[in-house]
């Protein structure tokens, strides 16, 4: 980063540390500005996502904070991360996080948000009794003093309200309020509401709030965190929490944290002293800011980022069977939107058939711009894994296609088809020539010791006279005959998708795909966000029963949502409409008059996804709606739909 560039990232990075309580979506606007000059440095994204977090922008802080996390290793950021989970109204995913062995490998202060938020999620989901026993045995001393306490002290009267234990509940809120000595949460207040509503009621409309609803108000946990706590016995809503100060007060880029980063840190430095305001006007006043172009203006001569779905991230790693063609056809659409997005195009396939230059030749054929670097293949991850686990002149049976056992000749492991030449490890792949004798092979070697590995386990192919049988139910059947299990190389295992973000070198990456099971859980693997696309395999009906790990963050019918804002795909509550659930029931309304906007078409299965997934659904369900064009998008996506 030359001197000039680093000036400028560290004068943004420093404005979004001071107006961060001020002025969060200014605060936003300086931190995204430093993005867009200093992507790959690591405090930079973290600051994008503190900065969105504040907003309430959970999904690009969600992603900014994962960016941030893979390219530091950071897991103190895991609490925040978790949080936004919570606030894109997905509480099992914020479990799922605090559960997993980095989470429960916290310590100190991370360790006790991290319990926080896992007791916000599991009042979010009802799970009032849960919430408590969270919190039990983090530290719960009534004598102790400070933010960290206090907040502590409030999450657990939270969560002992919620579980109609209101005695108790008005204890720890007593404790929380001798504890607050920064006076950080509003536990005095929760007191008085427990303790005297009618005055509680008074007091608010003599500051002009309206508290007149005999249902306990919206709390914070910690006094920072707002969930709505029910009453006793009454289920947590499915409304996303609304955050009035970040989770984690201690998190925020300040001015030396913006400058951790060695590449702007002599030039952060010298333009913080340039930069100094006088003693007549504050760093956030209007003569500051009038004298300052860069506090004027925060983005001066940088463009802020497309709101396009495909321009948030830095690189898209795409599937290739029913994403971009089924055989020899290309999925509508699909063609021209990738010739439309700037963002470049990875092509990450499961499939071990043919090798990275056949591939980019079929793309190529079929209308899209590809050059085999921009392919990554199960075939090429299954090498790379046998070469790590085998010694150099090592020899493997290869049950697949020639490309795949070029693959390891490449990597310096010799090739053979016959288990009588006694190989160290088995290596399958799709092959539409494999049958009996090939299988059978792969089987007596295996028996023998051999190591096994599978390209894939896709059960199925798309193709364009329907689903084939695909490698993994070849796989299934050497793993019935032998009782053994293969590593994996492609989508879900890591191994394919590290190898995509080793290519590419991103940071930020969007994964797209028609598999739940594949592309989506391979995703989740690798804690990024993906967008299923309906053209292949998986259905709505499919997302709406999926378990946390095979969730996608972006849902639609086809590739056009990568040329749309992100909002419209991204599964979460939907201003075009409003939606209920009762049952195995959806009722579906628009908030709109009129003829349905482009907004409101896209944003309708993913606020139906989002709503089920709040409901806990896992059946088949019915929507109910009145709009007849609701109707026909809910039909075409293959759900059952009933009019009102």
């Amino acid at each position: 980063m030359d001197r000039q560039n680093a000036d400028a990232v560290a004068r943004h990075l420093i404005m979004a540390a001071r107006l961060l309580d001020e002025d969060p979506p200014l605060a936003l606007e300086h931190a995204r500005a430093a993005r867009g000059r200093a992507s790959r440095v690591g405090v930079v994204r973290e600051a994008v996502g503190i900065a969105a977090y504040n907003v309430g922008d959970w999904t690009e802080a969600l992603s900014e904070l994962r960016t941030a996390r893979r390219m530091s290793g950071n897991i103190t950021l895991l609490p925040l991360i978790a949080d936004c989970e919570r606030g894109l109204g997905r509480p099992e995913r914020a479990i799922d996080i605090a559960r997993s062995e980095e989470g429960r490998g916290l310590t100190g202060d991370e360790a006790t948000e991290m319990r926080i938020v896992e007791s916000g999620a599991r009042i979010d989901m009802g799970e009032f009794d849960k919430a408590v026993v969270t919190l039990q045995g983090a530290g719960l001393d009534p004598a102790l003093r400070g933010t960290a306490p206090a907040r502590l002290f409030y999450a657990y009267g939270t969560a002992l309200h919620a579980a109609g234990r209101r005695d108790e509940a008005v204890t720890w809120f007593m404790n929380a309020a001798a504890a607050d000595t920064d006076d950080v949460t509003d536990a005095e207040l929760k007191l008085m509401e427990l303790t005297d509503p009618e005055g509680f009621a008074e007091a608010m409309s003599d500051i002009g709030e309206d508290w007149s609803d005999p249902e306990p108000a919206p709390a914070a946990d910690a006094g920072l965190d707002a969930v709505d706590t029910p009453a006793p016995g009454v289920p947590a809503t499915d409304a996303p929490p609304v955050r009035d100060a970040p989770l984690v007060p201690d998190v925020p880029v300040t001015e030396s944290a913006a400058l951790e980063s060695p590449a702007v840190e002599s030039a952060a430095t010298e333009s913080a002293a340039t930069e100094a305001p006088q003693e007549s006007a504050s760093p956030t006043s209007p003569e500051a800011r009038a004298s300052d172009p860069v506090a004027t203006d925060p983005v001066a001569s940088d463009q802020l980022a497309s709101d396009q779905l495909a321009s948030q991230y830095d690189a898209l790693l795409f599937d290739l069977d029913g994403t971009l063609f089924a055989g020899h056809r290309a999925i509508d659409g699909a063609v021209p939107t990738l010739a439309a997005v700037s963002t470049e195009s990875y092509f990450v396939t499961n499939n071990a058939s043919r090798r990275a230059d056949a591939v980019a030749e079929h793309l190529t054929d079929l209308g899209f711009a590809a050059t085999a670097r921009q392919v990554v293949t199960s075939a090429q991850s299954a090498a790379k894994l046998l070469a790590d686990h085998l010694e150099p002149g090592s020899r493997a049976l290869v049950v697949g296609t020639d490309g795949l056992a070029q693959e390891l000749r490449e990597v310096g492991i010799g090739v053979t088809r016959s288990a009588d030449d006694r190989p160290a490890a088995v290596v399958q792949g799709h092959s539409p020539d494999t049958g009996w004798a090939q299988l059978s092979e792969a089987v007596l070697a295996i028996n023998a010791g051999a190591l096994w590995v599978a390209c894939n386990i896709d059960p199925t192919l798309p193709g364009e006279r329907g689903f084939m049988i695909g490698n993994g139910s070849m796989v299934a059947a050497v793993a019935n005959a032998t009782g053994q299990t293969p590593l994996v190389a492609g989508k879900p295992a890591p191994p394919l998708m590290r190898d995509a973000l080793e290519r590419s070198a991103a940071t930020r990456p969007l994964v797209i795909g028609d598999r739940l099971d594949t592309d989506i859980a391979g995703a989740n693997a690798i804690d990024a966000d993906s967008l299923l696309v309906l053209t292949g395999v998986s259905t709505v009906a499919d997302a709406i029963t999926a378990p946390a790990h095979q969730r996608p963050t972006h849902l639609s019918a086809d590739l056009a949502a990568l040329t749309a804002p992100a909002s419209w795909s991204v599964i979460g509550e939907s201003t075009s409409w409003t939606v209920t659930v009762e049952a195995s029931q959806i009722s579906v309304a628009s908030t709109a008059d009129g003829v349905l906007s482009e907004a409101a078409r896209m944003s309708l299965l993913p606020a139906v996804v989002h709503a089920a997934w709040a409901a806990d659904i896992d059946a088949d369900i019915t929507v109910i709606t009145p709009a007849h064009d609701a109707a026909a998008v809910l039909r075409a996506a293959g759900l059952t739909v009933a009019l009102a």
